[in-house]
């Protein structure tokens, strides 16, 4: 069963458990010379460039700190699904997480645009969009509302339709197929869009999914169709690209944030953004060669013959999907339209 978490039962929950959780924050003392481990979460594989580019953030935040901080990164879910994690920062469980706009949304409903339909057009588009005065206001919306910061961003891929028996030539294929969506907005009401079923299920319950015939297809980028052999059951990768990058925050509980110090602060920031220029970067160069593995491993690439009215299905849905993101329809054509 799907529990449907609430923003109140979210904050319900942080008050109960903080003092439980105080003593899980930093894995080791508090004092100023003491080192000091960061816990961060996220749910892809180690092989993903996500748990790869925490590695090297690890790597620059103990060279800056000389040793006094570092990361300890749990992939594959093993500090829990993403809404457990989200409910963990709050009561203390984990110190940070890589979290899904959608997911983060229950901290500031704003961020769920980021997942919005085809809505960034280059990286410096959504980096001026994520690291200047709109991305500013969400940092302090999170820490008002939640007490909960956001340290960084990183890019999410481009994300695509798989499909286990037949490709998406057109829209109108995807009618009344089942696709495996994230359990969080936006993801279902973008393929409700499509004219397909969306089926929420967890992220680490997908492969199955896939191979037992509960769905049809999946709504993944091509980065996560190869660390999760997904290519052993589905056939197809429809190229549709409604998402481009949809840059995820990097969370921290209040907590570890005032722990770790103002000098701290800045050096967690910085690692984290060359983290983020090195997934950024993965992504841009090798999203060819990704395609080129994903059909050596016996998958068809399929672009559909009628991409704008993909477009066009998606702009239709934009009044309906701004509840997500709070009912400013506005916001979405002003992040749309951002300068570069």
């Amino acid at each position: 069963m799907t529990h449907h978490l609430s923003r109140r039962q979210l904050l319900h929950a942080g008050g109960a458990a903080a003092v439980v959780g105080s003593g899980l924050l930093i894995g080791g003392a508090a004092g100023a010379q003491s080192p000091l481990t960061l816990r961060v979460g996220h749910v892809l594989a180690p092989s993903h460039q996500f748990h790869q580019g925490f590695e090297l953030a690890s790597k620059k935040l103990a060279e800056s700190s000389n040793s006094r901080l570092k990361l300890q990164v749990f992939p594959s879910s093993q500090l829990g699904t993403e809404r457990d994690m989200h409910i963990a920062i709050r009561t203390g469980g984990i110190d940070m997480l890589l979290a899904s706009p959608g997911g983060a949304s229950v901290h500031v409903k704003e961020l769920a645009i980021l997942d919005a339909p085809y809505l960034f057009r280059s990286n410096a588009h959504w980096q001026a969009v994520v690291y200047g005065p709109v991305g500013d206001e969400w940092k302090r919306k999170a820490v008002a509302g939640a007490k909960v910061h956001i340290v960084g961003w990183f890019h999410r891929g481009t994300r695509h339709v798989i499909s286990r028996t037949k490709p998406y030539n057109t829209l109108a294929a995807m009618a009344n197929q089942k696709i495996r969506v994230a359990d969080l907005p936006p993801y279902p009401q973008v393929f409700r869009a499509f004219g397909a079923v969306p089926t929420p299920i967890a992220f680490a319950e997908m492969y199955q999914a896939l191979a037992s015939g509960i769905v049809d297809g999946a709504d993944a980028p091509l980065d996560t169709i190869l660390s999760q052999k997904l290519f052993e059951v589905a056939k197809f990768i429809n190229l549709v690209s409604w998402s481009f990058a949809a840059p995820g925050p990097i969370l921290m509980s209040d907590a570890a944030w005032s722990t770790i110090g103002a000098d701290g602060q800045k050096a967690l920031e910085a690692a984290i953004r060359e983290g983020s220029n090195f997934v950024t970067d993965v992504f841009t160069n090798g999203e060819e060669a990704t395609k080129k593995q994903l059909a050596g491993q016996g998958m068809t690439l399929n672009t559909p013959t009628d991409l704008p009215a993909w477009h066009a299905a998606a702009a239709k849905a934009i009044p309906d999907l701004a509840s997500t993101w709070g009912g400013d329809v506005a916001l979405y054509s002003r992040i749309r339209d951002h300068a570069a």
